[in-house]
């Protein structure tokens, strides 16, 4: 009965609001318009558990206190390259000539076994998705690590069939997508008469917006040849990367240089919903990889990444294709954890999954960061996160000409929000009513803030009124436990 009140005072609010909204006179609160309702399934939100951090992080128990402070729904089971090369029994990579240098120098220095990933998965109450090694494994092999991971408490619900094989450096193993969907069916038919109910995607091409590498024939080809082939599938799985956009002598210092990366998101998304469009309306998608991924321009660790990973997972959010998505990656250094594996995750380096990839630091001496404290993306997560715990149904928010966005959600727990201003400028958002009265925190800094967790921003809390002021590049937490 307190959901469908809610439900009905979120409909309300938004009944007179359709439709694109007069420009906003100075003083007066922008009024937020709402999207369709969605319901929100269990397992929408989760992170790519990345396998390649050194020894003890997997079973170090701050390690699995930060895991589960975070609240994944999901955790993407031996990640996502590395998966193509993991040797499930040995609890590292395999030995391989395929093998990429910069992974097999860490054979030796990684364990990480599947009683290490159930652990991890019970601690957290987070769902698993297998990613299958399709590359440098076979058939008998990834379905005997299934069983062995049902044995251990793992339940085999969704499974993900390789990792970005549409990529050159895969053409050895399947020429092209055709030959990649007849060895899917072939697997997706073996996993479910194993494991029935079982859900399996298959890896679909999700079109590029990256400033490094260039598309060949086989990546452009993949999706209408995979799909001539591929049987029995219950989803394609999709990576979606963004670039920020900005030059190489651009500065987040400026103001309008951050406001044209946090652009980058929404550009990203409406090409990805073009593509998806084009995709068999049976399938739902899964995306699980997505990020800011620039190699360009200084931006990796900042609080402009941090907006932008917000602005971008409330974009997949409120999109009913998009049935789960996992952010990349659960714990590494910048550019892409969520949470530090050590005191150098400023200290950009080369390699993503082991390819020959430099990303460009902000400053040359990075400051230290905590071990498994939150990174950026970390932060705007922690967000997205505590808004769905316990929630049911959201509906997307914006607020007429104003670069803010947000999202409703309501649920066992009550009704909540998180907001985004993605603007230099401050803002006074109306709050819907089923939100007045609330708890709040609100964290904002200058976009070039190079964050080694929730200290390194300013904040406040308070409980909310008919109307908010919106600092200036911020994230609004509105009854929510972030």
């Amino acid at each position: 009965m307190v959901l469908l009140v809610i439900v009905i005072a979120l409909v309300v609010a938004a009944a007179s609001r359709h439709g694109t909204p007069a420009p906003t006179p100075r003083g007066v609160a922008h009024r937020a318009t709402l999207g369709p309702p969605r319901a929100l399934s269990p397992g929408l939100l989760g992170v790519d558990g990345e396998a390649i951090i050194g020894p003890g992080v997997w079973t170090n128990p701050r390690f699995l206190s930060a895991v589960a402070a975070l609240r994944p729904e999901t955790i993407r089971v031996f990640g996502g390259t590395p998966a193509n090369f993991w040797n499930w029994r040995a609890g590292t990579y395999v030995r391989s000539p395929r093998v990429p240098s910069t992974l097999s120098a860490l054979r030796a220095h990684i364990r990480v076994t599947l009683a290490d990933w159930a652990r991890l998965v019970r601690v957290t109450g987070a769902a698993p998705v297998f990613d299958l090694n399709m590359f440098t494994s076979d058939l008998r092999s990834q379905l005997e690590m299934l069983h062995a991971a049902r044995a251990l408490g793992l339940p085999v619900s969704e499974v993900e069939l390789g990792n970005e094989l549409y990529l050159p450096q895969y053409a050895g193993r399947f020429r092209d997508g055709a030959a990649y969907g007849r060895a899917a069916s072939r697997w997706i038919a073996a996993i479910r008469r194993a494991f029935p109910g079982v859900l399996v995607a298959a890896d679909a091409y999700p079109g590029r917006d990256s400033n490094s590498g260039t598309v060949d024939r086989r990546e452009r080809d993949w999706n209408s040849q995979l799909l001539r082939t591929l049987r029995g599938a219950s989803a394609l799985s999709l990576h979606a990367y963004f670039t920020s956009g900005l030059g190489p002598r651009a500065s987040l210092a400026s103001p309008a240089a951050a406001e044209k990366m946090l652009r980058a998101p929404e550009r990203r998304w409406a090409a990805l919903e073009r593509l998806i469009s084009r995709l068999p309306r049976r399938l739902p998608v899964w995306v699980t990889e997505w990020n800011l991924f620039d190699t360009v321009a200084r931006v990796h660790g900042t609080w402009a990444q941090g907006l932008a990973v917000a602005a971008f997972g409330l974009d997949l959010l409120s999109a009913p294709r998009v049935s789960q998505s996992e952010y990349e990656t659960l714990v590494d250094s910048a550019p892409f954890g969520a949470i530090f594996g050590s005191t150098a995750g400023l200290q950009l380096a080369s390699g993503r999954g082991g390819g020959p990839v430099t990303f460009r630091a902000v400053l040359a001496r990075a400051p230290a960061t905590p071990p498994f404290g939150l990174a950026t993306g970390g932060v705007a997560m922690q967000g997205l996160l505590g808004a769905l715990a316990g929630a049911t149904f959201a509906r997307s928010m914006s607020f007429g000409s104003a670069p803010v966005r947000g999202m409703a959600v309501a649920g066992k727990t009550g009704p909540g929000a998180v907001i985004v201003n993605l603007s230099r400028k401050p803002f006074l958002i109306s709050v819907l009513g089923p939100l007045r009265g609330l708890p709040y925190t609100e964290r904002w800094a200058r976009p070039i803030t190079l964050v080694t967790g929730t200290a390194s921003l300013r904040a406040h809390t308070g409980t909310t009124g008919s109307t908010f002021d919106l600092e200036p590049f911020s994230l609004l937490e509105i009854g929510t436990a972030g």
